[in-house]
């Protein structure tokens, strides 16, 4: 079954609050988002703790609901990616100001608005045309140069920018100011 289908599933089943969703959502992104929380925070356990969170938060805060196929992937490797941010700069705080090598808080509650403001900014990338999408994705979510994104799709560079400048504009007249700026903290923020 391929990625898009299984995304589908998987969103249909949650928008229907359906815990099959949640079993297949697991089963498909668990390892993926491990190894990729893995890549900012150097340990293992610690990546483990994040993803499983997250996978609870995103069940009981329901933002379940908003998850879209086509940007189901993108969707969890930026919440994955900002838990971990989240999770450094209070490790890195307590190490700094209270000198120890690792501690466990009680304060890991994460701001669910957050999530659902990212939510909101996948739902309106959601509407752009595939190929801007992919575009979009490369650049902000990989982390990928122009010339590398050109190469992966086979179009010049000049062709990249221009992709990228008319999703950003386009995504900016939709969402407005305030709805613009939370795309930019959260989608790109560590890019």
């Amino acid at each position: 079954m391929g990625r898009l289908v299984m995304d589908r599933r998987i969103c249909d089943l949650l928008n229907a609050h359906d815990q099959k969703g949640m079993v297949l959502l697991f089963e498909a992104y668990y390892k993926s988002l491990v190894s990729w929380a893995n890549t900012f925070l150097n340990d293992l356990d610690l990546a483990e703790d994040v993803v499983q969170e997250f996978f609870i938060a995103l069940w009981n805060q329901e933002i379940h609901r908003e998850l879209k196929p086509d940007t189901l992937a993108s969707f969890l490797r930026v919440l994955v990616r900002n838990r971990c941010y989240n999770r450094m700069v209070k490790r890195d705080v307590f190490n700094r100001f209270v000198g120890l090598e690792r501690i466990e808080c009680i304060f890991e509650e994460y701001d669910d608005s957050r999530d659902r403001m990212v939510a909101k900014v996948m739902a309106e990338i959601a509407l752009l045309p595939p190929r801007s999408r992919e575009i979009l994705n490369c650049v902000f979510v990989e982390g990928m140069k122009y010339r590398e994104v050109a190469e992966r799709y086979g179009i010049s560079v000049s062709t990249v920018k221009t992709l990228l400048g008319m999703s950003v504009r386009k995504l900016r007249e939709r969402m407005g100011r305030e709805g613009f700026a939370d795309f930019l903290l959260f989608y790109c923020r560590y890019c």
